[in-house]
């Protein structure tokens, strides 16, 4: 599927407005920011780099007729998936263990969903550079 041109810098200018709104929110109505809040804010700002390259390589990509997706990608995003998920489900368990460590659930529950997304993403990159495991396999 070849995506439309405008619709590649989509996500990044949806998630620069979405995390800039929340940055405004919390530097407008929270003058004591906590240092947690302001390393997610940090977090969240340089996690945008990632898309806005992906947005700009595939922009250029497409002027060049190279197809977005290959059949190699979609086998990594699902090698690296399938390990990603099996990861964040001992992560899972190690937070419900140390639940007591917590001060409420709302926390714990956002620490397990950045986890998830770091496993997944560090799995990624993984399968990237040193290939997927038994892929010439069928």
């Amino acid at each position: 599927m070849v995506k439309n041109s405008n619709t590649i810098y989509l996500l990044p200018i949806l998630a620069a407005c979405v995390i800039g709104g929340f940055a405004f929110y919390f530097l407008e109505f929270e003058p004591m920011l906590s240092w947690k809040m302001v390393t997610i804010i940090s977090l969240a700002l340089l996690l945008l780099s990632i898309p806005l390259y992906r947005s700009y390589r595939n922009a250029r990509d497409k002027r060049k007729n190279i197809p977005l997706e290959d059949e190699m990608s979609r086998h990594l995003e699902i090698h690296a998936g399938a390990y990603a998920f099996r990861y964040s489900m001992i992560s899972w368990f190690a937070i419900f263990l140390l639940r007591d460590k917590f001060p409420d659930s709302e926390e714990m529950l956002s620490i397990g969903i950045m986890a998830a997304a770091a496993i997944y993403g560090l799995v990624w990159l993984y399968f990237k550079r040193n290939g997927i495991p038994h892929a010439d396999q069928n």
